[in-house]
């Protein structure tokens, strides 16, 4: 399918069924309100494309299509992108961990955004929503909340640590005093561009597999295996889970010895625990109930310091993803009146020969 085909297919036909499917997954998450919106088509979008494109060029194409709003990144982390569009460069590296506006520095204490090359060069947010407002389209900042491998490598305190006191350095732990203050002042920050919306992605606690670069295991590692790696017990969870009466020492002793007898033999153990149900649910299920509670809490500061702006954050429809990274959808709803719910798909674009 070629692009501009897509782009078309997207913005009719699948768009009321996308919406339609999963209504009834998202009323059954928060039965809120029988009341239905208007459907309207935003595109996760980056500011180098609107660079290298030109943003009146992109913005046409995509109004074209029957889209009505942009969503940029405006908070962002590393990564590599193929880019077969674009006009001037196929390939993009991206720099970790920074965000495409100009911040008010003010609002910041430990922990500070670091400004992407593009908005020194005199992009950014602000000359996006310009241009999306002129097309009388709807700009919302898309927001990645607690990956940042840039700020867990500088400030190794505020990353999540595993069971053996490792640090995963790509995971901000959302226990964290500074990480909530940063979080606060970065919504509040956006929200002064008076943006429509800000997307929320990876407000939760974020895992093991989420994402470094050249990542090595070597063994075979199922999904419990996986999922108990990536639980934090750093000193922050350790403090707020004390006044919660949760024994996160005692699951901190049990995933070090469930890993240790791992590593010695991965193929016992996985016939043993082949998935997350099959854990000690007297020790796990407190402790993801309170999870939810510390990543619902943080959501509320921020719905708080975004004042007027809607928020909105990600979360999957799958339940099992929901529950590893501990998001309860029904309180976020409650919070933010609203979800983005992730239902990724699997078409791409194919060549078509004329």
């Amino acid at each position: 399918m070629k692009r501009r085909s897509f782009l078309g297919a997207l913005a009719l036909t699948p768009l009321a069924a996308v919406a339609g499917g999963a209504e009834g997954i998202l009323r059954s998450m928060n039965p809120l309100s029988g009341s239905r919106s208007p459907l309207s088509g935003s595109m996760w979008i980056y500011l180098w494309d609107l660079v290298d494109e030109g943003y009146e060029f992109v913005l046409q194409r995509l109004a074209e299509n029957g889209l009505t709003g942009i969503s940029m990144a405006t908070a962002y982390h590393a990564g590599r992108f193929l880019e077969p569009h674009n006009p001037k460069r196929k390939v993009v590296f991206l720099e970790d961990g920074t965000v495409y506006f100009k911040p008010n520095y003010s609002l910041y204490k430990k922990l500070h955004p670091k400004v992407n090359s593009l908005v020194n060069a005199g992009h950014g947010l602000e000359r996006a929503k310009k241009s999306a407002d002129k097309c009388g389209f709807t700009t919302r900042a898309w927001v990645v909340c607690c990956h940042n491998t840039r700020l867990g490598t500088a400030h190794p305190e505020i990353a999540c640590e595993d069971a053996f006191g490792d640090k995963l350095f790509h995971n901000l732990c959302p226990s964290n005093a500074d990480v909530r203050q940063y979080l606060r002042s970065l919504v509040k920050d956006i929200g002064s561009h008076e943006v429509d919306a800000i997307e929320l992605e990876a407000l939760q606690f974020q895992g093991f597999s989420h994402g470094y670069h050249h990542e090595r295991e070597g063994i075979e590692l199922n999904i419990t295996a996986k999922f108990l790696l990536g639980l934090c017990f750093c000193s922050s969870c350790m403090e707020r889970v004390h006044a919660a009466h949760v024994d996160l020492i005692a699951l901190r002793t049990y995933t070090r010895k469930f890993l240790e007898s791992w590593f010695s033999d991965p193929s016992v153990s996985a016939s043993k625990y082949p998935t997350i149900e099959s854990l000690p649910a007297d020790l796990l299920t407190p402790v993801l109930e309170w999870r939810k509670s510390v990543v619902s809490s943080l959501l509320e500061e921020l719905a708080e310091n975004a004042k007027k702006t809607k928020l909105r954050q990600m979360v999957s429809l799958d339940p099992l993803a929901r529950k590893i990274v501990s998001v309860d959808p029904a309180v976020s709803s409650k919070i933010t009146g609203g979800l983005l719910a992730l239902g990724y798909g699997r078409m791409g674009f194919r060549s078509r020969s004329p």
